[in-house]
Order: structure tokens, then C-alpha cells, then sequence
């Protein structure tokens, strides 16, 4: 039996889980049955819906009946989703799902989450770093770390999740020295006007890498986070300092195997050229790197890769369905 689930927090993260979930609904072991967001009114929440240029919800028929939201799939499978207009303590679903997403980017500490904690409610994942939950799980790094007693989790971010399952393999291979990331990050449209420059900003990741990884420290990892005044998908690049010495060619090969077959499988890809960014909007993979662009200069290896940063609830609803799987062993 499924477990069922609410969203609080209609944007762009929202957004992007609500149609990863229903283009895989079959294989999900969980529902989505609950939407609520703070400021968008239901009618504002389905004009997004049908007209997100980046997030096409075209495969399905998309109706407003009374206070839910209905999807009607080709083949006639309907998903009807209660949809609310409220402030956090006033959700009217509140202790009805099994799990509860907190999506919103407002309620990042374990004190905020602990109120939705209740009735049918035992878990809260927050889409977004947070410094005090009961743990951060990162799929492909540390996700079978999950207990019962886990009950609110951050799944860590669309930094966290592009860097640290691959750092660690690397460090578990080679070993690591030191490692820097540079990201080119986008912005929501809708932020265009009020920041049409670059802005350099701190990003989770230098704090998370820092707590979560043995082998990085204040010492020997940097981040380089750059917002920019566009709305596709991103740039992340990494440089990792091997200890152990190998060739481009043996190092690609290890790759692809991993990627292919091993513990890093369907999170991270390899493409062969370089086409631009475009093509991987709403990608599967938390990164794609471009194998042609990839280097090793004097034991550094770079990695120049591509991500869409809102589509990172892919590693979220991987986590989900492990954590769900877990509470039916």
C-alpha cells in the first residue's frame, strides 16, 4: 500500500516534484494527495501549471474542480490533489499524509517542522539544507544511514547532491588532497529584474561538504557560487586533487563503469561533446559531464558538468521512495 503525502510549498522545487512524481506515479510508492502553498490562490498555482515554459505538464489534462487539482492521464488514470491557500499553522490537511514535504524554503529548522509532525504525519523532509534535523540523507552517499527514528530529514540541496556521492567515490579510489566547486547557478524568472547582474553568494555546500566528508575541510575546499541573470539550466565544475596517480583514459573508463553499473548509477552521466546546457533541462541526473571536457593537469582532475538545480527533486524522490521502502521492511 502507498504512502501518501502532502507539499507544502507551491515553487519552483514544488513545481519540478510535482511532475517527476506524476510522470512516475506507477513506480512510486508514495501519493501526492495535498498541495499548499502561503500566497498562490489555486487559480494562480494552475496558471503556473500549464504555462511554465520550463516544466511541461502537457502529457496530462489539467482541471480545477473546486478547491483540487485533477490530472487526467492518456490512458485515463486520474490523480486528484487537495489544494490549499494557507498559512503554515492553518493547513487544513495537517496531520492527514504519511509524509509531509516541506517545500516552501521557510521552515528549514527542526523547530519549524516538529509542528507538522502529528495525527497520521511521522516524517518531515525538508528540501533544503538545514543545520539542525535529525539527519541530512544524500542519496547515493549516505542514504541507507535512515532509521524509523529519523522523522525530520534534509535531503541536503542541488549543490550538495551534484558533489557528494561522486567526491567520495573519488576518495575512496584515489583519494582526495584537496577539492574545489565552481558553480554558475540561475535565477527564477520572476527575479530577473531585481538582479540583473552577477552576485556572488555563499552556498550550503561549503558548510555541508565540510560536516558530511571526512577528507574536506576549511582547509582544503572552496566553493565558488556565481548567480546569474538567466533561467536555464546551470554549470557546475569541479577540481579534485588526486593522491593516487592515473590516466584520463583508465579514469573515464572508471567512470562510466560507476555510472553505468556501480554505486553512482542513473545519478550521474557522461556526455560525449559538449552542446550547451539546454538539452538537460529536467534532467534525470544530478550532473551530466562533458567527456570531452573532462582533464587531468598535474594531478588535478577537472570535471566541468552541467546541472538543472531545480530538477535536483529527482535525488528527493529517490530518497523518498528509500525511506518509504524502509518503514515496509
Amino acid at each position: 500500500m502507498k504512502k501518501s503525502s502532502g507539499i507544502n510549498g507551491f515553487g519552483r522545487f514544488g513545481l519540478h516534484l510535482l511532475k517527476y512524481w506524476l510522470d512516475r506515479n506507477n513506480e512510486a510508492n508514495f501519493t501526492i494527495e495535498y498541495i499548499n502553498d502561503d500566497s498562490l490562490s489555486i487559480y494562480q498555482a494552475y496558471e503556473i501549471i500549464v504555462k511554465d515554459e520550463y516544466v511541461i505538464f502537457n502529457k496530462y489534462k489539467i482541471k480545477i474542480n473546486g478547491g483540487e487539482l485533477i490530472f487526467l492521464e492518456p490512458d485515463g488514470g486520474i490523480h486528484t490533489i487537495q489544494y490549499s491557500n494557507e498559512s503554515k499553522n492553518e493547513i487544513p490537511w495537517l496531520g492527514k499524509p504519511d509524509l509531509f514535504f516541506e517545500c516552501s524554503g521557510k521552515n528549514s529548522a527542526k523547530s519549524d517542522c516538529n509542528e507538522f509532525l502529528q495525527g497520521n504525519t511521522k516524517t518531515v523532509i525538508i528540501s533544503a539544507t538545514s543545520w539542525d534535523p535529525d539527519i541530512t540523507l544524500v542519496y547515493g552517499f549516505n542514504h541507507e544511514e535512515y532509521k524509523s527514528s529519523h522523522k525530520v530529514i534534509s535531503y541536503g540541496s542541488c549543490t550538495v547532491n551534484a558533489y557528494l556521492p561522486l567526491a567520495n567515490y573519488l576518495h575512496s579510489k584515489y583519494g582526495v588532497e584537496d577539492s574545489d566547486v565552481n558553480v554558475i547557478h540561475n535565477i527564477q524568472k520572476y527575479r530577473l529584474e531585481e538582479n540583473n547582474t552577477l552576485i556572488r553568494k555563499f552556498c550550503t555546500l561549503e558548510k555541508s561538504a565540510t560536516n558530511m566528508l571526512s577528507f574536506v575541510n576549511d582547509e582544503n575546499f572552496v566553493v565558488n557560487y556565481t548567480v546569474v541573470p538567466y533561467t536555464g539550466v546551470s554549470m557546475i565544475d569541479f577540481r579534485f586533487r588526486l593522491n593516487n596517480k592515473v590516466t584520463i583514459k583508465s579514469l573515464l573508463s572508471d567512470l562510466e563503469h560507476e555510472f553505468s553499473e556501480g554505486s553512482l548509477k542513473n545519478i550521474y552521466s557522461l556526455s560525449e561533446v559538449d552542446i550547451g546546457p539546454e538539452v538537460y533541462n529536467c534532467t534525470t541526473y544530478s550532473t551530466v559531464f562533458i567527456k570531452e571536457n573532462v582533464k587531468i593537469v598535474n594531478g588535478n582532475l577537472y570535471l566541468p558538468g552541467y546541472f538543472d538545480n531545480e530538477n535536483s527533486v529527482n535525488r528527493y524522490f529517490d530518497l523518498t521512495q528509500h525511506t518509504v521502502s524502509y518503514t515496509h521492511l
